[in-house]
């Protein structure tokens, strides 16, 4: 089966926070303790945190679909906070674009991209760790320029983060 974007559903929440629990360490620079990582999980990438996410007014939660099995996800929030960085604020934003590392590589990701994209009228922005160099090829090979810089916290760290815009 050809892989598929769908509107997530309540019994997609606990592989939802299963790919989030995976690939949220990956988007960390290497030397986040373990232990602000799982405070961030706890907090932010549970089943339930998920089901909230679902009912939540201005967020779009979408899950990417291979054989009809979740490998990944995207998160736009249609109103999120303003980050003080000119252009950015006031625009719609990608939260999360997350795929199951053993997809990769594959194509995927280029997918779950695309097809949230052509779903989100207008621009979107986003946030990146610095230090993710991979993702920032990625989000420039479709468009996102960097316009600014944010701090994300990780628990008791913080990461700088660029934000990126694509108009």
């Amino acid at each position: 089966m050809p892989l598929c974007l769908r509107n997530a559903q309540q019994d997609d929440t606990q592989r939802l926070s299963q790919i989030a629990r995976q690939t949220f360490a990956l988007a960390c620079p290497p030397d986040t303790p373990a232990t602000e990582i799982e405070a961030f999980i706890q907090e932010n990438l549970l089943p339930e945190h998920f089901s909230a996410l679902l009912e939540a007014p201005g967020k779009q939660l979408r899950v990417l679909l291979d054989d009809n099995r979740v490998i990944g996800y995207s998160l736009v929030n249609l109103h999120p906070q303003d980050l003080g960085v000119a252009g950015a604020d006031g625009i719609a934003e990608l939260t999360r674009c997350y795929l199951d590392a053993a997809h990769h590589g594959s194509g995927a990701a280029q997918f779950l991209l695309a097809q949230t994209l052509a779903q989100q009228p207008g621009p979107l922005r986003l946030t990146v760790n610095e230090h993710n160099a991979r993702a920032i090829r990625f989000y420039q090979r479709n468009g996102f320029v960097r316009v600014g810089e944010t701090l994300f916290p990780c628990g008791a760290d913080l990461h700088r983060d660029w934000v990126m815009l694509r108009r």
